[in-house]
């Protein structure tokens, strides 16, 4: 469930859960989508015994992947108007936090601020649109 904040109109909150407990505990808390997260994507498909079914949204903040049982379409009509942009069929980004942009020999990632070494495929069609934050690495 995505819940419109009264305080800010660029603040959307969604209540997740994260995918991995801490000190044997499950946590559940609010995000938000505007500030915390940097990508949202979706559980992939595993070969073998897996603890959660491909597709499922996920939210991969600095802090960890939360989950949220909302499809990707919903998300992707609420959060393109705050910047959120489909990089990649299963990762839809949060563009104003995006670093750079790095195209390689083997494939395209964008790297987010914050040094975090966290990063996303971009498909080619996109590197066009945002060829502002591209560097070239050798």
């Amino acid at each position: 469930m995505v819940n419109k904040s009264s305080e800010r109109t660029d603040s959307i909150y969604v209540y997740c859960v994260k995918m991995e407990p801490v000190n044997n505990q499950v946590i559940c808390r609010n995000l938000n989508l505007a500030t915390e997260v940097l990508y949202m994507g979706v559980t992939p498909q595993l070969r073998g015994k897996s603890s959660y079914k491909p597709g499922i949204p996920m939210f991969v903040t600095m802090d960890g992947v939360y989950l949220q049982l909302v499809n990707v379409e919903h998300y992707k009509r609420v959060l393109t108007p705050l910047g959120y942009d489909l990089f990649h069929p299963s990762c839809l980004v949060n563009v104003p936090l995006v670093d750079r942009i790095e195209v390689g020999l083997y494939g395209n990632d964008a790297y987010f601020k914050g040094d975090a070494g966290i990063s996303v495929p971009i498909s080619k069609a996109k590197i066009k649109k945002y060829s502002h934050l591209l560097v070239k690495v050798n």
